[in-house]
């Protein structure tokens, strides 16, 4: 952008007006700057927007459709979702999927602060705990779940199986959904 706007100044300078270049000002092509307060308010399901890794994007119908349900990106609307998203989706995602209208702008990171910033959800609990009965003792015997070891799993249904165990119920339904099978 710069050398565009540089080339067009040096042939106004050189005043070559036969050639043309479109006339825009810089500021309306760099991107919007917002204060996190502006992206505050748009924290309803019917105007939301949420930000990812420094930018506003307008999400208001992308909720509808995520695959993860739209509470997820509801209950982040007017807050800085970046440490939600970010295990669980690839950082280049939003630029993938949604329309460049959709990206409201960058927001100047002097502006947020904590209340900004969206809470992570709850840690689920352990995995699930097996029960074992002892045969001698006839008494119930509680086993946590034991990753196989990686040799042991042979094929993508093992992989699975220990997945469902370990990973974060959010993580885990957005994977096995093949919300993000990039096909």
């Amino acid at each position: 952008l710069a050398q565009v706007f540089l080339c067009q100044a040096a042939l106004v300078a050189k005043n070559e007006e036969h050639y043309w270049f479109p006339s825009f000002s810089p500021l309306e092509m760099a991107e919007k700057v917002l204060s996190m307060e502006e992206v505050a308010k748009h924290k309803t399901k019917d105007d939301c927007w949420v930000v990812l890794y420094g930018k506003a994007y307008d999400l208001t119908k992308f909720a509808k459709v995520h695959p993860g349900g739209a509470k997820l990106i509801t209950d982040a609307a007017g807050m800085d979702a970046t440490a939600q998203f970010d295990p669980i989706h690839p950082k280049d995602i939003m630029d993938k999927l949604l329309k460049p209208s959709l990206t409201m702008g960058v927001v100047d990171a002097s502006t947020i602060k904590p209340e900004h910033v969206a809470k992570p959800p709850e840690k689920h609990k352990a995995a699930p705990k097996k029960k074992v009965k002892a045969a001698a003792a006839e008494e119930e015997a509680v086993e946590e779940f034991k990753k196989p070891p990686l040799a042991a799993m042979l094929n993508s249904f093992d992989f699975e199986s220990v997945a469902r165990e370990v990973m974060e119920p959010q993580a885990w339904g957005y994977y096995s959904s093949g919300g993000d099978d990039e096909i």
